[in-house]
């Protein structure tokens, strides 16, 4: 590992088993996407004083580079809060924490338009050297599960969360390496304007999952899939990124799947930014104020 991102390698490497990930009154964030505006709002807004002096855990659910212009500002910031405050600043992988991700959008140029072709290269290597140990899922107050992308088939681990904890530690191809974090990055939960006869053959074939014909990959899943999910988990709900909403998050799956999307403004849209407070097994959402 790079000199400089050797200490945040081993943090994040610390406690990587999803069942370690037991976290108590915390403060949740979808994607940031180079967003420091908004990232600094939040700051304001949840611990101007810093994580040490704030009641509540901060659990961020992955994306935070590519698209914004401000992906190396985003990166540092919350490596800077995961290394102060290793107990209370908890940092999953979105689809984007992937170099193939990042070469097709922007971030690795990024990195070379801030510090040059060589230096640019070996900093956006050190960075995803570290995204390469971030774990893939977290659990809030015992029964909320918290992922980037969604829920996965039962073929994978048998659908159970205990089987997060077999996912290698470090992973530089999750889609080759682990199919299980791949479904966990990607998945999304299906709407019903995009359902065609062929996907609901498809749903109720496969116990309401289906392929996810907008990503190319991974699936879509139904609200009785993530029933069985919740149920054969003994958990209550699933909060979730990785999808722009207008208002910053949805509520969807008969209110048992939360979406939560971080950043304002993405890609030059309306849409407001939101974050979700568990307390108590209570969720909340506070939409932010990024003027």
């Amino acid at each position: 590992n790079h000199p400089h991102t050797y200490w945040v390698f081993r943090v994040l490497l610390a406690g990587i088993r999803v069942t370690d990930w037991l976290l108590w009154d915390c403060a949740l964030a979808g994607d940031l996407h180079g967003n420091f505006h908004d990232l600094v709002c939040f700051e304001k807004v949840l611990w101007r004083l810093g994580p040490h002096l704030t009641p509540c855990n901060f659990l961020f659910l992955g994306d935070y580079v590519d698209r914004g212009d401000y992906g190396v500002e985003v990166v540092a910031y919350l490596f800077a809060q995961k290394l102060l405050a290793p107990s209370k600043v908890f940092l999953i992988r979105g689809n984007h924490e992937l170099r193939a991700i990042q070469e097709m959008f922007q971030f690795r140029d990024e990195c070379i338009e801030k510090f040059g072709d060589m230096v640019g290269n070996q900093i956006w290597e050190a960075i995803n050297d570290c995204f390469d140990a971030m774990p893939i899922a977290a659990v809030v107050d015992e029964k909320i599960f918290c992922v980037h992308g969604g829920i996965p088939m039962p073929c994978f681990g048998k659908g159970l969360i205990s089987s997060i904890d077999n996912v290698p530690a470090v992973m530089k191809d999750p889609e080759v390496e682990s199919p299980l974090a791949w479904e966990l990055m990607w998945s999304d939960p299906v709407k019903i304007d995009d359902v065609d006869d062929d996907i609901l053959k498809e749903l109720e074939t496969n116990g309401g999952f289906a392929s996810n014909e907008t990503r190319q990959t991974a699936h879509v899943f139904s609200h009785e899939a993530l029933d069985s999910f919740l149920a054969r988990n003994d958990l209550s709900h699933v909060i979730r990124a990785h999808e722009v909403k207008p208002i910053g998050f949805q509520v969807q799956h008969h209110g048992r799947l939360l979406t939560v999307f971080s950043s304002s403004h993405y890609c030059g849209s309306g849409n407001e930014a939101a974050c979700v407070l568990v307390d108590s097994n209570k969720i909340r959402t506070i939409r932010l104020d990024t003027a």
